[in-house]
């Protein structure tokens, strides 16, 4: 059983959303998978959904951000039409490794800080034109909150109010409420939107604040 809880949401800023999120289960590994499609190729949708596909079809994922980074670059090859990013995280034993391509991103939000995994990132070329370059990245001892979300999330939502806010949030409708903060007055969107939050599960985090405690 995963010792770590997800949760997730796509809004569409039109009638169709091209920003997809898969969350995958298998054995003691937890994989997450964002991507969107971008808009200008012509087939966003088509090329991002290939993404989740090609990933939800493989049958073991590694938990290796090199072997992800390889990943990435022969699903690049697969897309047949369009382009989109990618941001793949691998949970397991207390680390986070990924790969990345776009400008999708990978947080990290500890101790009243947001730490951009995906700051390395090459924005471009995307999947899809056979020319992508991926970015690994890694982080070990992790007992925040990981966020992995599109564009949409990313380059609107107000900082210091999420770092505010988002230890108060009820975790089960914490994408939904991330969404609705990056809205326009209006009501409308930006971007589409997609967002997937994990941690560790309140048991495993009373048990690290207890042996903190303890430990002093």
């Amino acid at each position: 059983m995963s010792l770590l809880e997800t949760n997730s949401i796509t809004v569409p800023y039109r009638n169709r959303c091209e920003d997809f999120v898969q969350i995958i289960e298998q054995n003691q590994q937890t994989i997450i998978i964002v991507a969107d499609g971008a808009g200008g190729s012509g087939a966003g949708y088509e090329a991002a959904q290939s993404v989740i596909r090609e990933c939800s079809n493989e049958k073991t994922i590694p938990h290796d951000s090199n072997l992800l980074c390889q990943l990435i670059a022969q699903i690049d090859n697969r897309i047949a039409n369009g382009e989109s990013t990618c941001v793949i995280a691998s949970l397991q034993d207390g680390e986070i490794r990924g790969a990345s391509v776009g400008d999708s991103q990978a947080w990290l939000i500890e101790e009243g800080q947001i730490l951009n995994l995906t700051s390395g990132q090459i924005r471009k070329p995307l999947l899809g034109t056979g020319r992508c370059e991926p970015f690994g990245f890694y982080a070990s001892n992790w007992n925040g909150m990981l966020i992995l979300a599109t564009d949409g999330f990313c380059n609107y939502i107000n900082r210091p109010q999420l770092l505010k806010d988002i230890l108060w949030l009820d975790f089960q409708t914490l994408p939904r409420k991330l969404a609705e903060m990056v809205r326009l007055p209006s009501g409308e969107l930006w971007d589409d939107v997609g967002i997937v939050v994990c941690r560790k599960k309140k048991i495993i985090q009373r048990q690290i604040k207890s042996s903190r405690r303890y430990s002093t």
